[in-house]
């Protein structure tokens, strides 16, 4: 079996066992596509993915299949060629290419998650898209032994993530939680591929791949993320005033916008997460509100918002030059109610916004 990302249709060519197998599952394929059609008839233009960000979803995708996939099956393969043939020959004749399918749809059942690598995907073409130029480069500021460290620790993690996702080292820089869902989804789809009849060489199969799972996620390190060591330097180095508008100058120069996110999340007292929404929605005024709320001097919201209006070809500078000037004309405690709910848990306001969609 080929699940290598680098070569998505992988496998060995057609032959009546895998035309009969794809037969069988026509039916159900021709559903999805129906529906899919539909539902895509109904979204507005503004919300629909443009094909940069279509086609690095996609990419990404293929990179966190193919890397969670090789590792689960490979277990799976090593375990069952010394306990069961049958099983072995099953899992050999898997395709990357159903594989993905299957988790594509899966996905699509899973909001939350689809947008963390929607969110991922945008705020990384927006930093590729980042203007040049725009602020003199600046050394970086970071003053004792831990934030060097921590400071160090990005520097790698930014090197993993500008690898193509295509190409080793796979880094598919998940969230626990998606790791985890990914994990159990990719397990499962390789088992309803394979799929032998219910004998002992099912169960078999069914063993080796839940613990080839259950190893991969042992493997896993939240921690190595680039958000999440951006994250920690931010906390690290903790920077408000002027230090802070030095510092999202430097990130702004060198185009580091997933530090950029991080250092205002940390000052704003709010996530990461929150803010990252913020700069990959173009309609969503409350980044502003949220820059307001720190007391940022007007160049440096103004540095801000152009430069993402030049990365992000969503946004409109004209309409974000009259909104800042009423941002500035807010005074900074009104701006720091206005974005009050976005310092609450996400959980919170998620449950929040479930019970208000319901009443």
């Amino acid at each position: 079996m080929s699940i290598d990302p680098t070569d998505p249709l992988g496998g060995t060519p057609a032959d009546v066992a895998t035309l009969l197998a794809e037969a069988d599952g026509a039916a159900a394929l021709v559903r999805r596509l129906r529906g899919a059609a539909i539902r895509d008839l109904l979204i507005p233009d503004a919300a629909r993915l443009d094909d940069r960000r279509r086609a690095a979803l996609r990419t990404l995708i293929r990179a966190i299949v193919g890397t969670i996939g090789a590792d689960i099956h490979d277990f799976a393969l090593r375990r069952l060629t010394e306990v069961d043939e049958g099983g072995a020959a099953a899992l050999s004749r898997v395709d990357a290419c159903h594989l993905i399918a299957s988790i594509e749809a899966r996905l699509g059942t899973d909001e939350a998650i689809a947008g963390d690598l929607i969110d991922r995907v945008t705020l990384d073409l927006i930093g590729d898209g980042l203007p040049s130029g725009l602020i003199e480069q600046a050394p970086e500021p970071w003053q004792g032994r831990a934030a060097e460290r921590a400071g160090e620790a990005l520097r790698q993690a930014e090197s993993r993530r500008r690898t193509p996702p295509d190409q080793p080292p796979y880094a598919t820089d998940l969230p626990a939680e998606s790791q985890a869902a990914f994990t159990w989804w990719i397990a499962a789809a390789i088992a309803d591929v394979a799929r032998p009849p219910l004998t002992d060489t099912s169960a078999a199969l069914d063993r080796a791949l839940a613990d080839g799972a259950a190893h991969s996620l042992a493997q896993a390190d939240e921690g190595e993320r680039l958000e999440a060591a951006a994250t920690r330097l931010a906390a690290v180095a903790d920077l408000r005033g002027g230090a802070l508008v030095g510092t999202l100058d430097h990130a702004l120069a060198e185009r580091r916008v997933v530090l950029l996110a991080a250092l205002i999340a940390h000052a704003a007292g709010t996530s990461f997460d929150s803010v990252r929404v913020l700069m990959t929605e173009p309609a969503d005024p409350r980044l502003w509100l949220l820059l307001r709320s720190l007391d940022l001097p007007r160049e440096s919201i103004a540095r801000i918002g152009f430069a993402l209006c030049e990365a992000d070809h969503r946004r409109d500078v004209e309409r974000f030059a009259d909104q800042l000037d009423a941002v500035m004309s807010l005074p900074v405690a009104d701006a720091v109610l206005a974005t009050a709910a976005l310092r609450l848990p996400a959980a919170f306001r998620a449950a929040r916004a479930t019970g208000e969609t319901v009443r």
